[in-house]
C-alpha cells in the first residue's frame, strides 16, 4: 500500500494555475494524497469562483485548513470591517513555513507545491522538517505523467497556458513553466510505493532539473 503524501500548498497559485483549466482534480489524482492549505488561500479560493467552493466541499475529506497566527488576525480585521493589508497573505505564508509546517506534515512524506520563486527563497531561509520536498506545479505535473497518472505531459501544459493566457498583461495568469525541484533532505521517492527516505534508497531519476540544495 502506498504511504500517504500531503501536498501542501500555502500560495493559491498552483491552485488558480489549474482551476482555469479546469484542472483542480489533478491534485488528489493520486489517491494516497491529501491536500494541506492556509486558511487565507482557502478563503481567496472560495470567494473566487463557484465551482473552487464546490471542489473543496466535495472534497473536504481529503482537504485540511490551517489556520496560522495572521490568518486569525485577518479574520479579525474582516469582522471589524478594516482592510487588509498588501502583503499580508506573504505573511501568513511565512507564519506557516516557520511555525506550523512541521506540525502539520509529521513524519508523512510531503510536497510543497509552489509556483512563486519567494516561496523557494523561504525555504533557505527557514528550518524546513526533511521530509519536505518543494515543488513547481509543472514538474508536479511530470510527475504525473511518469507515474502515468496522465496520459501526457506537453497535451496537460499546453492546455493550462492555454486557459491562463490573456492579451491584457494584467489580466494574464501565465504560470511559471520551469520544472523545479527542491528534494527533501530524507530523499524523495513519494510516489513509488516508498516513503521518502524510509529504505534509504536513493529517489529515481525523472529527468526533471533539480534545484541547488
Amino acid at each position: 500500500m502506498k504511504p500517504l503524501v500531503k501536498i501542501v500548498i500555502p500560495d493559491a497559485g498552483p491552485i488558480n494555475t489549474l482551476a482555469a483549466a479546469g484542472m483542480l482534480h489533478l491534485l488528489l489524482k493520486p489517491k494516497n494524497v491529501r491536500l494541506i492549505l492556509i486558511q487565507t488561500v482557502y478563503d481567496e479560493i472560495i470567494s473566487r469562483a463557484k465551482e473552487l467552493a464546490a471542489f473543496m466541499e466535495s472534497n473536504k475529506k481529503r482537504i485540511d485548513i490551517v489556520t496560522t497566527s495572521i490568518c486569525k488576525d485577518n479574520t479579525g480585521k474582516r469582522l471589524r470591517g478594516e482592510p487588509i493589508e498588501k502583503g499580508r497573505g506573504d505573511l501568513a505564508i511565512a507564519d506557516f513555513l516557520m511555525h506550523f509546517v512541521d506540525d502539520v506534515v509529521g513524519n508523512a512524506p510531503a510536497l510543497l507545491l509552489y509556483e512563486d520563486k519567494k516561496l523557494a527563497r523561504l525555504r533557505l531561509n527557514e528550518e524546513i522538517g526533511e521530509n519536505v520536498h518543494f515543488i513547481t506545479t509543472a514538474a508536479y505535473l511530470r510527475k504525473l505523467e511518469q507515474e502515468g497518472i496522465i496520459a501526457s505531459f506537453e497535451e496537460t501544459w499546453a492546455r493550462i497556458v492555454s486557459a491562463n493566457a490573456h492579451p491584457d498583461p494584467n489580466i494574464d495568469r501565465s504560470p511559471n513553466s520551469r520544472e523545479v525541484e527542491y528534494e527533501a533532505d530524507s530523499g524523495s521517492a513519494i510516489f513509488s510505493g516508498q516513503s521518502s527516505g524510509s529504505s534509504g534508497s536513493k529517489p529515481p531519476k525523472t529527468g526533471i532539473r533539480r534545484g541547488p540544495k
